[in-house]
């Protein structure tokens, strides 16, 4: 073959590569737009089905919230009834929840990420909460009805019903608090050991007000789940409240939530009721409204102690 040919050949076989290349980099970029494509419309079912739902329960449960609605009480044959023992009822338990829940959480993130060493009994204990997350909240509420009704003695009370969603909430608060922990830079806990600070004054001065936006965020989750809550609720605290505990501060007693007080009203039923519909709209409506503020005043705050934390405040 003469070098023509051979030149020929080659600047055949170049053209060849190129193409082939010009054709994969072209296959790419198609199965990149059509992947991003994917993405994109599964957020914008997402987004749609959101704002389809809480759309429509705001559209029907807002004309329906008004002062007399939300201060006063409850009616089982009289239409005109508000909400307000199930607004206090559901208020009270999320602080008593959060009471228990935030120290015991915090503090077993803390231990994990700051002072436990990797052995068999910190590896059980991981497991446990990884184990715990996934399951079902009616099991809590079975645990909690057996453990602190029967074994304490304490009956359908909202101590029983905060101590079940506390068990009920600490995986996840452990699991995002440890996040927060996790992500406090190695070089912070370095340079305060360089200058002679002890183990708790590292903690307490540079890891957990670096961590805290986080740490807000499993509280914000945790808030959310609890004012959402109703199979552990109903087993632990009942479905009722006497006109007798209405609004009142004793721990002791059974209780209502709003979350629980839609349950009842839309499944089981309140026969002679005429407005029950109305007012299971109207709680479903305060419902997302209070889980909405919630969020929104999380995120704000996050965002404060983030920009101060990087010196931007």
């Amino acid at each position: 073959m003469s070098s023509e040919a051979q030149i020929d050949v080659l600047a055949a076989r170049h053209a060849a590569r190129s193409e082939a290349r010009t054709a994969a980099q072209q296959r790419a970029k198609l199965y990149d737009r059509i992947g991003t494509g994917v993405l994109f419309a599964a957020v914008g079912i997402l987004v749609a089905l959101l704002v389809l739902i809480i759309g429509r329960i705001l559209i029907l449960g807002v004309p329906q919230l008004s002062w007399q609605f939300l201060t006063t009480a409850s009616s089982l044959t009289q239409p005109g009834g508000g909400i307000g023992p199930q607004l206090w009822c559901t208020m009270y338990l999320l602080v008593l929840t959060l009471l228990f829940t935030v120290p015991l959480g915090v503090g077993a993130a803390i231990y994990l990420e700051e002072f436990a060493w990797p052995n068999r009994f910190t590896n059980a204990v991981r497991f446990c909460v990884e184990a715990l997350s996934t399951v079902p909240s009616v099991v809590f509420g079975t645990f909690g009805a057996a453990v602190f009704l029967v074994t304490f003695g304490l009956g359908y009370s909202l101590i029983a019903g905060a101590l079940t969603l506390t068990i009920l909430n600490l995986p996840l608060m452990v699991r995002v608090s440890q996040e927060a922990i996790r992500t406090v830079p190695k070089e912070y806990r370095e340079a305060s050991q360089a200058l002679a600070a002890r183990p708790w004054e590292t903690l307490g001065k540079l890891v957990l007000p670096t961590a805290l936006p986080g740490i807000i965020t499993a509280i914000v989750l945790t808030a959310g789940r609890v004012i959402g809550e109703t199979a552990p609720l109903i087993l632990t605290m009942g479905t009722s409240i006497s006109p007798n505990a209405q609004f009142s501060l004793n721990p002791f007693l059974p209780g209502e939530t709003l979350a629980v007080r839609i349950w009842v009203l839309k499944i089981i039923g309140v026969p002679g009721l005429k407005d029950a519909n109305a007012v299971a709209a109207g709680a479903a409506a305060l419902l997302i409204i209070i889980v909405l503020i919630l969020s929104l005043a999380g995120a704000l705050l996050t965002r404060n102690l983030n920009q101060r934390l990087r010196g931007l405040r």
